[in-house]
């Protein structure tokens, strides 16, 4: 089903994930087809949480790995493609005052720093949920890691589900391997 806040309310348009796409969809909020804001949040290779959606971005002519470089270069990267790159601290105070749900779909994260970062803002906002796919929460949040983040997602009441089926707490379904591989297929997606 279409979700018109899908990336910030520009999905497919070169303002996806962008503040400009966020600003032109607040107020035209058609509740028919609006079902919450989505925006994907990556980490720099210094630290820095931003909103883009694709792994890799062009610099001068070829794709590198978004996590390779730092997050200057990464706006700059944008601006010579047209797009005005968001940190995640900026899409948050721009989505501070909203009264609509929030996802927050995590791509990569890999420092503890902005996992924090990520349980904070969504614990400080009502209706705010982490999201990723399987294999992004694996990347994100490998077995070695997963019950010290699993605790403090429930210390904090914050919800990390499964993108495509929200129904899913990615912490919960990992304690199992039956929980895990039913959470796994894509061709359950929406179930």
């Amino acid at each position: 089903m279409k979700n018109i806040g899908h990336r910030l309310g520009a999905s497919g348009t070169p303002l996806e994930n962008t503040l400009a796409g966020l600003n032109n969809s607040l107020g035209l909020v058609d509740k028919r087809w609006f079902k919450y804001w989505e925006f994907d949040v990556r980490e720099s290779s210094d630290g820095v949480l931003f909103v883009f959606h694709d792994d890799e971005i062009p610099i001068e002519g070829s794709p590198v790995k978004t996590w390779e470089v730092d997050f200057e270069t990464i706006v700059t990267a944008g601006r010579a493609i047209d797009i005005e790159i968001p940190s995640f601290v900026q899409v948050v105070e721009a989505l501070q005052d909203s009264t609509e749900a929030v996802m927050i779909d995590v791509k990569w994260v890999q420092s503890d720093t902005c996992r924090e970062i990520l349980f904070s803002a969504a614990s400080q906002n009502k209706d705010w949920k982490l999201m990723a796919t399987p294999e992004r929460f694996l990347v994100s949040f490998p077995d070695g890691i997963q019950r010290t983040w699993s605790e403090r997602a429930d210390a904090l009441g914050v919800e990390f589900v499964r993108v495509g089926r929200h129904r899913i707490n990615l912490f919960k379904a990992r304690s199992t391997p039956f929980r895990w591989w039913w959470a796994s297929p894509k061709w359950l997606f929406g179930l």
